[in-house]
């Protein structure tokens, strides 16, 4: 039987987030599933995905290139599931996250819940939690076309939205994300539960070097180019988390600091 749902997940070289991300996925509720890890030319991964193999059925695809948004396509394309869900190698599920987003699906063609924002520090080679925030804002789609309130770890969609979508965009590279919404606003059934159950790492500077920012700034001139948007002030997720956090929505919280999956005393 085909699973009926194909996470994937694009890596580089974040071995311990990695494990901890397989870690909440053994104890998803939902367990019909196929995990696709598609390194990015990065360091070996089969003695990280072994000790899962006996618990979770994963694919791991070779990209031979360091490209985050042409191992997502990779991943789309080599899924055999109704439904693709997208993570990062650093995000962390909630245990019903699969199971709650599933029911959501049966009345749309994409679902993104909330999310816990948290930051960490490094103990005895794992990630320690120090606090957490939500990331939770109504789906205003003329907000939205203003600044990006949309994470897409997590994000559980129907893979035949590609078929009148097409693929991610590479060309816009850092705003594949928010192209990609944009796009699927146009063509489906966009659901944003009140529910935070994906958590993303929020560690790191508000700032960029020099250089990131000129080469963002050419990717974010295509993007608004592309979607016809006009005098638009190029931000980070900070600072976008900054400017919004009053306007933060009540929203389903289960998070108590622990990670998913992880047993008593680690």
């Amino acid at each position: 039987m085909n699973p009926l749902v194909s996470i994937v997940i694009p890596v580089y070289s974040r071995e311990t987030e990695l494990t901890e991300l397989l870690e909440s996925l053994v104890v998803q509720t939902f367990q019909q599933f196929e995990v696709i890890v598609i390194n990015n030319d990065g360091p070996p991964k089969q003695h990280l995905l072994a000790p899962f193999l006996n618990r979770l059925s994963i694919r791991l695809v070779e990209l031979g290139e360091n490209h985050h948004v042409k191992a997502r396509n990779r991943g789309v394309n080599e899924a055999k599931g109704d439904y693709i869900l997208l993570l990062d190698d650093d995000d962390l599920l909630m245990p019903q996250h699969i199971e709650q987003a599933l029911r959501d699906i049966e009345t749309a063609d994409f679902v993104f819940p909330d999310a816990e924002l948290f930051r960490f520090e490094w103990k005895d080679g794992r990630r320690v939690v120090t606090d957490w925030e939500p990331f939770a804002y109504d789906l205003d789609f003329e907000r939205l076309r203003q600044d990006s309130t949309y994470i897409p770890s997590g994000t559980l969609y129907r893979k035949r939205i590609h078929d009148k979508i097409g693929p991610f965009d590479e060309s816009v590279y850092n705003y594949w994300d928010w192209d990609f919404i944009l796009r699927v606003s146009e063509h489906g059934t966009i659901v944003h539960p009140a529910r935070a159950t994906v958590l993303y790492a929020f560690n790191g500077s508000d700032n960029l070097s020099a250089k990131q920012d000129e080469t963002r700034r050419r990717y974010f001139d295509r993007f608004c180019q592309k979607h016809g948007l006009t005098d638009m002030e190029m931000k980070n997720f900070h600072i976008v988390q900054s400017e919004r956090r009053e306007f933060v929505r009540p929203t389903e919280r289960t998070f108590t600091g622990a990670f998913p999956g992880r047993t008593e005393g680690e």
